[in-house]
């Protein structure tokens, strides 16, 4: 692969676990890191575009020292943290959606745990260390996590429902009963927006807008940055960034993800996200070689 003009800025866009960031999931590699500062000051830009939320992201927005558009929830929530000048975009499950899906007899009965998460606010019913480190609720706003039972407390839309299961022997019990939402609501299992869980965890059902991906988020922001999609360079690792690979004219999947977004990818990282598998790209991909 390689660019069809050197000259050209790009639009570039990263996902974060498993592609930018360090298996740690907070530390960006050194190369990875030094050659997007380095794509930014030579009139690039750069977005993230990533499952986690706002709060879980910010750290690596601040650090590459970005003022782009942010994308969170896996495309349902595109936002402006820096500049403020864009009015945010977002895809949410309605109340009315919400409070059907809670209300199911058979859902209530597989779940040790719920949460909803909207933009600005998160509902957790039970106190739960897994949950509340991997969504960073104890760093929102005062206020903005609380722990009530969404069933009976939540009140307006969300971003994402996330069902914890008791064990395994309900998942398909709650994917049955999740099937009369199959039209509003994408549905995804024991994986957190592109994180899989590891199998000695307790199973999770993670539910967002059916129409919210990252595909139509980057379409969005090839838009707004005024590029032609064609010219718009993105990496990821899971199938939840298959439809930006596939939108962008290149798609680059990592070493390190998921075999099946590798046969659809325009390339390969030879490096993982452990060894700065996207700065290593990237680097040679601006200068115009063949990869």
């Amino acid at each position: 692969m390689k660019l069809y003009n050197v000259n050209k800025k790009r639009l570039i866009l990263v996902d974060l676990d498993g592609t930018i960031l360090m298996s740690d999931g907070e530390t960006i590699h050194e190369k990875t890191l030094s050659v997007l500062k380095q794509a930014m000051k030579d009139g690039h830009r750069v977005c993230i575009v990533t499952g986690r939320p706002w709060i879980a992201s910010a750290k690596q927005y601040q650090e590459l020292g970005l003022d782009t558009l942010l994308t969170n929830f896996d495309g349902s929530y595109i936002h402006d943290p820096k500049v403020r000048e864009f009015k945010r975009i977002l895809f949410p499950i309605s109340n009315e959606i919400i409070k059907e899906i809670l209300d199911n007899d058979v859902i209530q009965a597989s779940c040790v745990n719920i949460m909803t998460e909207y933009y600005d606010k998160s509902m957790l019913r039970n106190r739960d260390e897994d949950l509340e480190g991997f969504f960073h609720l104890n760093e929102m706003a005062p206020g903005a996590f609380v722990c009530a039972d969404p069933k009976t407390d939540w009140v307006g839309p969300a971003n994402n429902i996330v069902l914890k299961l008791k064990d395994s022997s309900v998942k398909n019990d709650v994917i049955r009963a999740l099937a009369d939402y199959k039209d509003t609501v994408k549905i995804q299992t024991d994986t957190l927006y592109g994180v899989t869980r590891d199998n000695k965890e307790l199973p999770i059902i993670s539910l967002t807008n059916k129409l919210a991906n990252k595909g139509n988020a980057a379409g969005i922001l090839a838009q707004y940055y005024n590029k032609d999609i064609r010219d718009v360079i993105a990496f990821g690792d899971q199938m939840n960034d298959y439809n930006m690979l596939t939108s962008v004219g290149y798609g680059i999947a990592m070493l390190n993800g998921a075999d099946a977004l590798k046969t659809v990818a325009d390339g390969i990282t030879w490096k993982t996200n452990n060894e700065g598998g996207v700065g290593y790209y990237l680097e040679e991909l601006l200068a115009g070689k063949e990869i």
